[in-house]
């Protein structure tokens, strides 16, 4: 592998990587024929994608068997306000060079730490709200009209604990995480069932976030503020022995779950001062013990033998005493 003298890390200019960025329906076409020949493209260039597209993400259409017809499409597409949402995109984000920098710096870390990997390739969507992430087989899709800033006025329903996740500067880390959780999920020997094994495998793909994106906050990283992460950092050993002593860890109650692993004002039992999705946070923290004790495994955190229950008693994470 190519690392910098000191061991600081991987040198990027000597790792080569194939990473195409692509947009869909971000540009202003002016009429219905330049948007049927754009469609035909993005068919073209991503068949799993475009059927999820229409159907799911958009709800133009019932089910992916069927594509809408150009008649729907346009009737979406020319609508003015989704006119004014591409504008806002455009205004905020430009060309996407920064984020198409920052995201290709990420996924060469990955090909250093997981050589054997695949790359995928990713594209920037208009999701009109609907979704923000998808993953499909080669690929995994971003929608920036989710990340143009928490003071923008097409965010003011929502409450602020996920208005002030609607920052720019979210939208790389989010790309990596989405591939991330994708191939966790995919490759686990098992589907997840307890607390443990979710706050677990969530936990991978942070730590995993961290080394490929190691210039960016733990906070963005994890998504709390700092006044929250600093909460955690000082009140772990209570939040482990409130999930461990009301008997959460190995629940499998899949409402008890959800309100562990969901975003909300606060985390269930635990003071309104931590943040929602706080079990998460500590699954990061096991898998961090893990990997302090067992440093050579990072490339193996992928490996069904790593499940959440052998990598927690291999990891001796055992929170301090205040």
């Amino acid at each position: 592998m190519f690392a910098r003298c000191g061991n600081s890390g991987p040198d990027l200019e000597q790792i080569k990587i194939e990473l195409g960025f692509d947009r869909i329906l971000l540009e202003n076409y002016t009429n219905p024929d330049e948007l049927e020949l754009a469609l035909s493209t993005i068919a073209e260039r991503h068949p799993d994608f475009f059927p999820l597209y229409g159907g799911p993400v958009l709800g133009l259409f019932q089910g992916t068997d069927s594509l809408p017809p150009l008649l729907v499409w346009s009737n979406y597409y020319f609508n003015p306000q989704l006119k004014a949402l591409r504008d806002s995109v455009q205004l905020k984000f430009g060309d996407f060079k920064k984020q198409e920098e920052e995201i290709k710096k990420a996924f060469q870390h990955y090909a250093y730490y997981f050589p054997k990997r695949s790359i995928p390739t990713v594209f920037f969507f208009l999701g009109g709200f609907n979704y923000t992430v998808v993953s499909v087989e080669n690929g995994v899709g971003i929608a920036p009209d989710q990340y143009l800033g928490a003071a923008s006025g097409y965010y003011t329903h929502l409450p602020y604990y996920l208005r002030r996740k609607k920052e720019p500067a979210y939208l790389s880390t989010d790309v990596l995480k989405g591939w991330l959780e994708s191939e966790v999920m995919a490759d686990s020997a098992f589907l997840p069932s307890t607390l443990l094994d979710h706050i677990v495998q969530f936990g991978k793909g942070l730590a995993i976030a961290k080394r490929c994106l190691p210039e960016t906050a733990d906070s963005i990283l994890i998504g709390f503020s700092q006044g929250q992460l600093e909460f955690c950092l000082e009140n772990e050993f209570l939040m482990w022995n409130s999930v461990v002593q009301n008997q959460k860890l190995y629940t499998k109650d899949p409402r008890i779950i959800s309100k562990f692993m969901n975003d909300a004002p606060f985390s269930p039992g635990m003071p309104a001062e931590s943040p929602g999705k706080a079990a998460i946070w500590l699954g990061w923290r096991i898998v961090e013990s893990f990997l302090e004790r067992n440093p050579t495994e990072l490339s193996n955190l992928f490996s069904p033998r790593w499940t959440p229950e052998a990598l927690l008693q291999k990891s001796g994470y055992k929170p301090s005493k205040p």
